[in-house]
């Protein structure tokens, strides 16, 4: 699908639809732009974090530090005072991965990067979830510079260019810490392409620029060799069936099937790249010489040493994606953590870039379908995506502020989960009191280590009742925020959960969570004369991760907050 031969009118016409499709995915980006809305859970987390001073409490994430000190010195700047401002960062990054794909096809093989672009750019997963003010955008686009500054110090193996790769690195695993595994593949790619060529002073230079990055994360060794208290109750175990799910949801775009032509496009480049490595490879001497003299590529020789350079692109494309693929696996199996679609946005990316630099040319007479399949795909995801983005991160910002506008002094607001009042304590801007089951001391991030003291408490939520009850006496009324089930009359209390860990769940939260709402729903529905959900206004689609419901407990649901 990609060619090395001199320019002609084909290849004209796969630099323009390359150009197209880049062109659309841009505009994508700004329509998710346009259409995310507020900041959800996450977001506010990383937010909160980067409005500190101190370096060390960037580090209080699940991330290293690149991303809140980006966040950081962008609200320093003065573009974030709005959740549209901050959303920039995010779209600025999004956009950024599909100009930093057509930089790297142009660098290693001068080739248009139409399956990277089909495949990953137009990615609805990699749009939502790349723009969002969360690293997974950031290490893609580190990522790819990475692979590409790696391919630039093979070409040139010249001390500014292993400046070049090494900054690249650190910055790619400052913004992710799964990005060490891809920095480490990427050298093992271009490591086979010095035993290739027989050269070894470049390999050396991409051993220091790999060491660095290894360096760059030595202060935050204590917690990659160790299981810190906040991460306890994350750590499910290596779930081989969850990740196959959620690895299908991200590469089953535009649709299911895809995953099956992201495993046959990594099985072509990576056999194609063994049998390469295997082979007898006959232009090692030109290559050599014509690294050490850049002139002999102006010559007769030229279009010989072109050949080679595919040859090589295709060999670290090939052994890089097999390293990854590898490796990522035994992160995940390491890590132990429950996965989401998103989080594999930086293989994604970095797969995408090895299939536009190793896929092998195809023979004249298939290239014409070739390229109709692409531009098939292409516009079967930008139907796809155009819809897809068409999405709002959360609603609690618009069920925040409707709240605060009907809810009096005296009424109590309770929100479900617990993790969904670190963005309600954002948009909540009322004298109305309110609390997260159970409550919570501090509700600027996601504290794990406070949920745990609540979790060995058997009247965890004691409080929380009490102030209902006071409250409904007083004739105010009661306002619940996200996910619970209004029980039948007859029905019975959950019963409450031993202290942790359980047999099944361990230390997970959310046998807890759902066991609170329960507890609580079921105390309004047994004292109040009228518990029901509120109809709020239709938004479209929102993440279901973040899509909350607003409860209320009294006499009368007010006309106010329905938009009658």
């Amino acid at each position: 699908m990609t060619t090395a031969e001199n320019p002609s009118a084909p290849r004209r016409a796969a630099w323009i639809a390359a150009l197209l499709i880049a062109a659309v995915a841009l505009a994508l980006h700004v329509r998710f732009l346009n259409h995310a809305g507020g900041l959800w859970r996450d977001e506010v987390n990383l937010v909160n974090l980067a409005g500190h001073s101190a370096l060390a409490d960037f580090a209080h994430d699940s991330f290293p530090v690149l991303m809140p000190l980006a966040v950081h010195g962008w609200m320093q700047a003065g573009f974030g005072k709005t959740d549209f401002g901050l959303r920039c960062l995010g779209a600025l990054i999004g956009c950024g991965i599909v100009l930093a794909l057509l930089a790297n096809a142009w660098v290693t093989r001068r080739a248009p990067p139409l399956v990277g672009l089909a495949l990953f750019a137009l990615n609805s997963i990699a749009i939502l979830y790349g723009d969002s003010l969360r690293a997974y955008g950031l290490g893609s686009l580190t990522i790819v510079l990475t692979a590409t500054a790696a391919w630039l110090l093979l070409h040139k193996p010249t001390w500014p260019r292993t400046a070049l790769f090494a900054l690249a690195a650190i910055l790619s695993v400052q913004a992710l810490y799964q990005n060490a595994i891809l920095v480490g593949a990427i050298c093992v790619g271009a490591f086979a392409v010095c035993w290739r060529r027989k050269m070894f002073s470049p390999a050396l230079k991409i051993f220091l620029g790999g060491l660095l990055a290894a360096v760059s994360l030595l202060p935050y060794l204590p917690n990659l060799l160790t299981v810190p208290a906040n991460a306890a109750s994350l750590r499910t175990g290596f779930q081989p069936e969850v990740i196959r799910a959620n690895l299908a949801a991200a590469l089953g775009f535009p649709l299911p099937q895809y995953l099956f032509v992201w495993a046959l496009l990594a099985v072509v480049v990576i056999g194609c790249g063994i049998y390469l490595l295997t082979k007898n490879g006959g232009a090692r001497h030109s290559v050599r010489a014509a690294s050490d003299d850049p002139a002999r590529r102006a010559r007769s020789d030229a279009p010989y040493l072109a050949a080679a350079d595919s040859i090589d692109a295709q060999l670290f494309a090939a052994i890089t994606l097999l390293a990854a693929l590898v490796m990522f696996g035994g992160f995940l199996w390491f890590a132990a953590l429950p996965t989401q679609p998103w989080y594999f946005l930086p293989l994604m990316a970095l797969a995408a870039v090895c299939f536009d630099a190793g896929l092998p040319a195809l023979p004249q007479r298939f290239r014409a379908a070739g390229f109709g399949l692409v531009l098939a795909t292409a516009l079967a995801a930008t139907a796809f995506a155009w819809r897809d983005v068409n999405f709002r991160l959360t609603n609690v910002d618009v069920l925040a502020q409707r709240l605060a506008a009907v809810a009096a002094p005296g009424d109590y607001v309770v929100v479900t989960p617990w993790y969904c009042g670190i963005g309600f304590e954002r948009y909540f801007k009322s004298t109305a009191p309110w609390t997260t089951l159970p409550p919570l001391a501090d509700h600027s991030g996601h504290r794990y280590d406070l949920i745990h003291e609540q979790m060995k408490n058997p009247d965890a939520i004691a409080p929380v009742l009490e102030k209902i009850s006071a409250t409904l006496r007083a004739g105010k009324r009661v306002w619940v925020v996200g996910w619970m089930e209004i029980p039948a009359p007859s029905a019975k209390p959950p019963t409450p959960l031993p202290p942790p860990p359980l047999k099944y769940s361990g230390w997970s939260d959310m046998p807890y969570a759902i066991t609170w709402a329960g507890q609580t729903a079921h105390f309004l529905r047994q004292h109040a004369r009228l518990f029901e959900q509120v109809k709020l206004p239709e938004l479209g689609a929102v993440n279901p991760n973040e899509d909350l419901c607003l409860f209320i407990a009294e006499d009368a649901i007010p006309d106010k907050l329905s938009g009658k």
